[in-house]
C-alpha cells in the first residue's frame, strides 16, 4: 500500500516507520525544518505533499491545522484521515471545544476565556484554592500549559506570554485524570474504545516540566462503561455531520460524581497510538486504511494493558539541540526490538542507527502484558537493551493505574 503522511513536525514517524516495515510505501512531508533529517533512510522524506497523493492509496495527517487542505484533497478522491478543518476548530480554538463540550451536555469545569493576559489577570480578585489551570489556544508548546497553585505564581505564568496571546483558564478540580478515545469511520464508531492514563511531567513522581507525555497506559473500554457514554459518545452527531475520519479523544478529570471535560484531541495521540499500537492484532497500515475508507466496525485487540516509554536525551524538552548533537549512535536495535520500538528523531547513516537531532525524543518503548506490572517489566528489558548515551525517561509510568482503576470501578465510571 502506498501512504502519504502529512506532517507538521515529524510526530508520526515512528508509525510511519512501523508501516514501513509492515511493507508499505511510505512518503512523508515534514513542514517544519527542524527535523529536515528525522527518519532519513528509515522513511522516504518528500519536500511537498502535493506531487504525491494521486499516487497514494492513502493519505493521513498526523496533526491539526491541515485542515484547511480537506477540499483539494477531496478532489483527488482518496482515503483521507484525520484532515478536516471543523476538527481543527475544536481543538485549536479552545473556546469552539468547550462550545462543543456544552451543547452536547459533557460537564467541564468552570471556565474562563480572555483575550489577552492582561485581561486574565481580572481572576485574582476571585482567587480560590486549589487554583486554575491556564491553556494557550493555538498549537503552542505544552510547556506554556500551567497547573497554579497560587496568585503570584499565576502572576508570573501571564507574564511569560506574548501579549496578544488568547488563553483559555480553567479552575482546578480535583480527581483522577483519565481520557477517553474512539476511532470513527465516518458513519460510526469502531469497537472498542480505550481509556489512557498518561503522564505528562518530566520526571518520575510527576514533577518537572509539563512534556505533554512522558509515557502512558493504555486499556480497552467497553462502550457500555458510564465514563464512555457521559463522554466521547455524546458526540458522535457532530463527528457524523462533519464527516469526521480518524480518532478523537477527550480528556478529563474525574471524581465520585462528575466526569468534567478538559479538552479535545481530535487527531492521533502521542504517545497513546504507539501504545494502541502495540495492541493491534493486525497491521496498522491495514487498520488506518480501512477507518478511511469507512468499512471498519471493530479492532481486534490482545487481552491485557498497552504500555509507552518516551526516551529522549538532553537538552529536551528545555532547548532544542544543537547540530552537533547529531549522529549519536543509538544502540541494540534489531529485527526483534523492532516489535516494541518506535523511532522518532532517528536517522540511518552508513548503515548505523544514530539519532538526528531534530527535537529529542528518540524514540518510544512500547510492551503489551496482562497487567500494569508485566508491561512495565517487558519495558525495561527493552530499555536495557536498546540504549542512547545520556537517555532519559521516567521509570514510574503506570504505577499509579492500578489504584486509579480500582477507584473509577469503585465510583462506577468503569465496568468491572
Amino acid at each position: 500500500m502506498r501512504i502519504l503522511i502529512m506532517s507538521k513536525s515529524g510526530d508520526a514517524l515512528g508509525i510511519a516507520h512501523r508501516m514501513v516495515l509492515e511493507g508499505n510505501q511510505v512518503k512523508m512531508f515534514i513542514e517544519d525544518t527542524r527535523y529536515a533529517d528525522a527518519g532519513k533512510g528509515l522513511v522516504e522524506r518528500v519536500a511537498a505533499w502535493r506531487p504525491h497523493v494521486l499516487k497514494s492509496d492513502l493519505v493521513m495527517c498526523d496533526m491539526v491545522g491541515f485542515g484547511r487542505y480537506e477540499e483539494t484533497l477531496e478532489k483527488f478522491g482518496k482515503p483521507v484521515l484525520m484532515c478536516n478543518k471543523f476538527a481543527d476548530m475544536a481543538e485549536l480554538d479552545r473556546g469552539k471545544g468547550m462550545e462543543l463540550f456544552d451543547k452536547f451536555g459533557i460537564e467541564t469545569p468552570e471556565t474562563f476565556i480572555f483575550n489577552t493576559p492582561k485581561e486574565a489577570l481580572d481572576l485574582l480578585a476571585v482567587w480560590e484554592d486549589p487554583g486554575f489551570v491556564i491553556k494557550p489556544f493555538g498549537n503552542i508548546d505544552t510547556g506554556k500549559t500551567y497547573v497554579i497553585e497560587n496568585q503570584r505564581d499565576y502572576e508570573w505564568a501571564l507574564s511569560t506570554y506574548k501579549d496578544n496571546q488568547k488563553l483559555l483558564v480553567q479552575r482546578t478540580v480535583e480527581g483522577i485524570e483519565i481520557s477517553t478515545e474512539g476511532w470513527y469511520n465516518g458513519r460510526e464508531w469502531i469497537k472498542p474504545f480505550n481509556h489512557t492514563f498518561e503522564e505528562k511531567r518530566f520526571m518520575s513522581g510527576g514533577v518537572g516540566r509539563n512534556t505533554g507525555c512522558m509515557g502512558n497506559v493504555v486499556i480497552p473500554a467497553s462502550s457500555d462503561s458510564k465514563l464512555v457514554q457521559e463522554t466521547i459518545m455524546l458526540i458522535e452527531p457532530w463527528l457524523k455531520k462533519i464527516n469526521y475520519r480518524g480518532c478523537v479523544d477527550i480528556n478529563t478529570i474525574v471524581n465520585a460524581t462528575n466526569a468534567y471535560a478538559l479538552e479535545f484531541t481530535i487527531r492521533i495521540g502521542y504517545d497513546a497510538i504507539e501504545a494502541l499500537a502495540e495492541g493491534l492484532m493486525e497491521p496498522l497500515g491495514d487498520f488506518l486504511f480501512e477507518v478511511a475508507l469507512g468499512i471498519k466496525k471493530s479492532m481486534e485487540l490482545k487481552p491485557g494493558v498497552f504500555m509507552a516509554v518516551r526516551v529522549s536525551v538532553p537538552p529536551w524538552p528545555m532547548n532544542e539541540p544543537g547540530k552537533d548533537d547529531a549522529g549519536r549512535p543509538i544502540h541494540g536495535i534489531n529485527e526483534q526490538a523492532l516489535k516494541h520500538l518506535f523511532l522518532t528523531d532517528v536517522k540511518m547513516e552508513n548503515g548505523e542507527y544514530v539519532y538526528a537531532a531534530g527535537d529529542g525524543v528518540v524514540f518510544k518503548v512500547t510492551a503489551q502484558g496482562s497487567n500494569v506490572k508485566e508491561a512495565s517489566n517487558r519495558i525495561n528489558r527493552s530499555l536495557e537493551k536498546v540504549t542512547v548515551h545520556d537517555m532519559q525517561y521516567r521509570d514510574d509510568i503506570g504505577s499509579r493505574v492500578k489504584g486509579d482503576i480500582s477507584q473509577l470501578k469503585a465510583w462506577g465510571w468503569l465496568n468491572e
